[in-house]
């Protein structure tokens, strides 16, 4: 949600990639699913890591995500009319904040909580340096 609470948002900071890119942006444009009372789903911002449809699938054994349609269609999508008409809830680890590393799946009602320089990225480790440290 752009708050500073994304893996792949506080990577660019860290490497000082903090204005827009001259490329043009080529994938289409998509809804927001806000259908859900508590989660929002947001798939312009997917990056097709794969890691919510395995979190649903392996450790929630639900499989609410998997990915439809090919090439730069190709899109991660609920397995429902929308995110409203299936069975996640907040509480899932699939709607953690630790599996989407770009905020694609938002909890509603807690982005913005935590001011600049006290958020989780802030000063921490982020994804692979949080891997290499463990080894």
């Amino acid at each position: 949600e752009a708050s500073g609470n994304c893996e792949l948002q506080a990577m660019a900071y860290r490497l000082d990639m903090t204005e827009a890119t001259k490329f043009p942006y080529l994938e289409p444009c998509r809804a927001l699913d806000a259908s859900h009372p508590d989660i929002a789903l947001d798939t312009n911002r997917c990056i097709s890591c794969g890691r919510c449809i395995r979190a649903s699938q392996d450790v929630d054994g639900k499989g609410i995500f998997g990915y439809v349609g090919r090439g730069i269609h190709r899109r991660v999508a609920v397995n429902g009319e929308n995110l409203a008409d299936t069975d996640a809830k907040v509480t899932d680890h699939a709607i953690s904040k630790e599996v989407c590393p770009v905020g694609c799946i938002i909890r509603k009602r807690v982005g913005f909580a935590v001011p600049i320089g006290e958020r989780e990225f802030d000063h921490g480790l982020i994804g692979h340096e949080i891997e290499e440290k463990r080894k």
